[in-house]
């Protein structure tokens, strides 16, 4: 047996990725919006935190107000409600569609028990299951760090400058940040909001990880599954493998509409979200270019960096998938499927039709998520600072 298989046996895929979900359940569980368990119940923690998001969004709201005159503010400010705004979106997905979003992890589940039956499908849960730990661990070190960064800021621009500045855009209505008592309390308005919602923000992203890493895998185990009929089909010298072959064309049609079922079940519950953080990313990134060609502004570097990862991010993932169809449909062409009865070449012919109409993930299903949308966004945001600057 191949050494990468003897190993990946060893280090058992299922339990790695029940450990990662592990984490992520208790991060959303101590806030009290873990959609994604099969157990959520609403609770007394769950409003209080839905509380909190939207004092946090009528603050700002009203800061909007009074900083109409100030651009740097307003436009800090508006980052700030954009936000807001995606964490609403998160929000609604795990405590409003919770129905919807914990049946798709225990869909995971059982691709993961599934394949562990193989040593091919392991080798694929394994590598995929690394790829979800080194995203997982490299986006919360990547937003953590972020997060604290953002938090020393206004020490570190205080001991350069000499000025006074806050996390965030957002204030506490009429209370003065100028005043020294005034600062502490802003600053520690923000600093609360710093020490649960990024989690919440982490972990929520990582199941979309898992998500999305799980399509790929159903996709790989169904090339391997092809791969397998068409060894039959060469071995099927006087017709004895006949009903092997149909059998296991059958196993793979009904992965298939599967697989097509939780894509269309994941594109259900995340199409509106990712509209709503593409829009988010992108008028986040206009705006503050806006600002930094009136003026330099620190925070606004910082703004446009974290913008443009949380807009590439989805679109790499779509365009992942679509890879991963694309190689589906060409096993299905490569099969030899002149070798096969009249009954199995219509059933590959279905398999072969169905895949071609695969749903994909999309901006509520108006422009499919990829980088060809992650590069128009940019011409488009291109384009619209370019008219903003001639006004």
């Amino acid at each position: 047996m191949d050494d990468r298989l003897i190993m990946t046996l060893k280090e058992n895929p299922q339990e790695n990725f029940e450990r990662i979900l592990y984490w992520q359940h208790l991060v959303l569980k101590l806030i009290g919006v873990d959609g994604f368990g099969a157990d959520f119940r609403r609770s007394a923690i769950t409003y209080f935190f839905v509380f909190l998001a939207g004092l946090f969004f009528v603050i700002s709201v009203i800061d909007l107000v009074l900083f109409r005159q100030d651009i740097f503010n307003f436009t800090f400010v508006m980052v700030t409600i954009f936000y807001a705004l995606v964490g609403f979106g998160r929000l609604s997905i795990l405590v409003r569609r919770a129905a919807a979003a914990a049946p798709l992890v225990q869909h995971m589940k059982t691709v993961y028990r599934d394949a562990s039956r193989d040593p091919k499908e392991t080798l694929i849960l394994q590598t995929y299951t690394n790829y979800l730990e080194k995203s997982v661990i490299f986006y919360s070190v990547i937003f953590m760090g972020g997060v604290v960064l953002t938090g020393f800021l206004p020490l570190a621009v205080y001991l350069w400058t000499g000025n006074k500045i806050l996390p965030f855009g957002v204030v506490i209505p009429f209370v003065d940040p100028e005043t020294p008592d005034g600062y502490q309390m802003n600053y520690m308005y923000q600093v609360s909001f710093m020490l649960w919602t990024p989690p919440g923000l982490i972990a929520s992203q990582s199941f979309y990880f898992a998500l999305s890493f799980n399509i790929c895998i159903q996709f790989d185990v169904l090339v391997v599954k092809l791969q397998g009929v068409d060894n039959l089909i060469a071995n099927n010298v006087n017709g004895s493998l006949d009903g092997e072959i149909r059998t296991n064309l059958i196993t793979v049609i009904k992965y298939q509409q599967r697989l097509v079922q939780f894509i269309s079940d994941l594109e259900d519950l995340y199409a509106f979200q990712t509209f709503l953080e593409v829009a988010c990313n992108a008028l986040q990134i206009v705006m503050t270019l806006f600002v930094l060609h009136i003026e330099f502004w620190f925070p606004g570097w910082l703004v446009i960096t974290v913008s443009t990862f949380q807009l590439f991010l989805p679109c790499m993932l779509g365009t992942m998938i679509e890879i991963k169809c694309d190689l589906f449909i060409e096993q299905v062409y490569d099969i030899s499927w002149h070798a096969m009865s009249n009954v199995e070449q219509k059933m590959l012919n279905f398999m072969l039709t169905k895949s071609q109409r695969t749903q994909k993930l999309s901006c509520v299903g108006m422009v499919p998520l990829n980088m060809n949308l992650f590069l128009a966004v940019y011409k488009k945001i291109y384009s619209i600072f370019m008219m903003l600057q001639n006004l």
